[in-house]
């Protein structure tokens, strides 16, 4: 239970600090950046790398970048299944990317500083830059 209470505290402040931060893909390399490979619903796979405190992912073997709109993310013990949160956002306006946004899903396990170890099922609405892809 304090685990899962813990869990929660560092979500949420990640969770705050993910929303209002800067959409930007750049950060010092390894330091609090994730990869993840998501199928999309254009029938591509994406590998990115987001920095924790953005929006933007760099996709892995170009010089675009996959923006974040919305997404949900469960958090789930690696262990036992368990699952210990979910987290939502809902990336404001999308006036004008109704043709650009694509809808992908993934799975990535990965450590949270001070926590351990989490498996993550996310589900996010992104546009690819440069735009019309």
């Amino acid at each position: 239970m304090r685990k899962v209470v813990f869990l929660l505290g560092v979500v949420l402040a990640a969770a705050v600090v993910f929303a209002g931060g800067a959409g930007t893909a750049v950060a010092e390399p390894g330091m609090n950046q994730i990869t993840s490979t998501a199928q999309c619903d254009d029938g591509e796979e994406y590998t990115f790398t987001i920095n924790a405190m953005g929006k933007a992912g760099k996709l892995e073997g170009t010089t675009s970048n996959l923006i974040i709109k919305s997404y949900t993310l469960e958090y789930y013990d690696p262990d036992s299944g368990q699952l210990l949160t979910t987290i939502e956002y809902g990336g404001g306006k999308k006036t004008g990317l109704q043709g650009d946004l694509i809808t992908c899903e993934g799975e990535n396990t990965t450590e949270i500083f001070r926590f351990g170890l989490v498996r993550i099922e996310f589900e996010l609405e992104a546009f690819l830059t440069p735009r019309g892809r």
